[in-house]
């Protein structure tokens, strides 16, 4: 088995262009707070593309058993949630010396669900195609 990493899948970088294509044009055209539910969408993409991410770094390598469902949730989650805690830092901290003030914990805590619910979608998606595969 060769130790090199398999090049990026075609569809984690599509999906963040997409992501980034959409976050700017919400940015430049406050949609974000025209529309507020676009928060909510944009979290679970963020999520599902880091879970994703996680999933190629750190099993591009080696293959994992099909069975080990753990493995697959412990790696999505990891690159979610700590990734999405430094985002929600930043975005306090912009917050803070823009306007004066930080978001409110409800809405962090919203975002962070959101980011999980998307690594959680791809951890279960994983699993079941390496299922498939071994099946």
């Amino acid at each position: 088995m060769s130790s090199l990493r398999k090049p990026l899948p075609i569809t984690l970088a599509l999906s963040l262009f997409a992501i980034a294509i959409i976050n700017a044009s919400a940015s430049a055209y406050y949609l974000y707070w025209t529309l507020r539910w676009l928060d909510m969408p944009m979290h679970f993409a963020g999520g599902a593309w880091l879970a994703g991410f996680g999933v190629w770094w750190q099993f591009s390598r080696r293959e994992i058993g099909s069975r080990n469902f753990l493995a697959v949730l412990w790696v999505c989650l990891i690159y979610t949630i700590s990734i999405g805690l430094v985002w929600e830092v930043y975005e306090a901290a912009i917050s803070f010396f823009t306007i004066g003030y930080m978001n409110a914990m409800p809405d962090t805590l919203g975002d962070l669900l959101f980011d999980i619910l998307g690594g959680t979608t791809v951890a279960v998606f994983t699993w079941w195609r390496m299922s498939q595969k071994h099946n």
